[in-house]
């Protein structure tokens, strides 16, 4: 796992504990005509870019979903893992008779494409917390498996229950999450947002949130952090610091951001990014 990073001016506010095109306008076909039982293999290797839970290896859940096209550039419907607790099961779905599996991708999205430029994806705006939320593609074919490997940048931190937080943001100047498109060689390249949601992340809880938080982002090679924390009475803190080491938004990487401190000075204030009429 990365070392946890130390940041300068945050220091005050985290106590440390341990591109522009998108999806072709092609739209993928959904699978059609006579399907057929397929099983295949999906592997999440031990490597920088995943996230051990307690000291424990990355592991698929029981139940889990993803999504698999054909080389006709054909969406199936979703493959369900049919066992948990390790980092390679097997995922059973169905194929057009015929086919032969090429792309896979996590989670599973209905609204996915495939075309020259890659997979056209979407990361959402409201997200759980949880690493479940990371994008991964799988690369391998139906014959020998898919190896999955997260390509969003995800941030990491502990939010200690006596602050009462309700609502954890990130706020950048580019796209954070939204549609976006992962090449062959697992690439990412996005548009410049339509909306202010696109410029953030967000997790949100009730009762407040407290423990381990995940946030996922679309990497940036923007160097600013930039977060609201806000609470139960509506009252927000605000991080805004620069990165003092390391690429601030790394595909692939997990930025350790340590525990919130419980001096965080609360404001009433309103994000910079919200519009008059969202503000809070």
């Amino acid at each position: 796992m990365n070392k946890l990073l130390i940041f300068g001016c945050i220091a005050a506010v985290f106590t440390a504990i341990s591109c522009h095109k998108e999806a072709d306008t092609a739209v993928s076909t959904p699978a059609t005509g006579k399907l057929v039982p397929v099983t295949i293999e999906a592997t999440i290797p031990e490597t920088r870019v995943t996230l051990p839970i307690d000291g424990n290896l990355p592991a698929w859940t029981q139940g889990d979903k993803i999504g698999v096209f054909t080389a006709d550039k054909v969406l199936c419907p979703p493959f369900t893992a049919q066992a948990g607790g390790s980092a390679s099961t097997a995922f059973s779905g169905q194929k057009p008779e015929y086919s032969h599996l090429t792309t896979a991708f996590f989670p599973y999205d209905a609204n996915a494409t495939l075309g020259a430029a890659g997979i056209g994806l979407t990361l959402p705006q409201s997200q759980s917390g949880r690493i479940a939320d990371a994008v991964m593609v799988g690369t391998g074919n139906e014959n020998d498996g898919f190896t999955f490997q997260n390509v969003c940048s995800v941030l990491r931190l502990q939010i200690p229950a006596s602050l009462a937080i309700r609502k954890v943001e990130v706020v950048r100047d580019d796209r954070v999450t939204g549609p976006f498109t992962v090449s062959t060689d697992l690439r990412i390249t996005s548009s410049t947002p339509t909306s202010y949601l696109e410029k953030r992340a967000e997790v949100a809880g009730t009762p407040a949130l407290s423990g381990e938080i995940l946030l996922c982002v679309l990497p940036s090679s923007s160097k600013k952090l930039q977060m609201a924390l806000t609470r139960s009475d509506g009252k927000i803190a605000f991080v805004n610091t620069t990165f003092s080491s390391g690429k601030g938004f790394e595909s692939g990487r997990i930025k350790n951001l340590g525990q919130a401190s419980t001096s965080l000075t609360f404001h009433d204030a309103a994000l910079v990014a919200d519009p008059a009429n969202q503000q809070l």
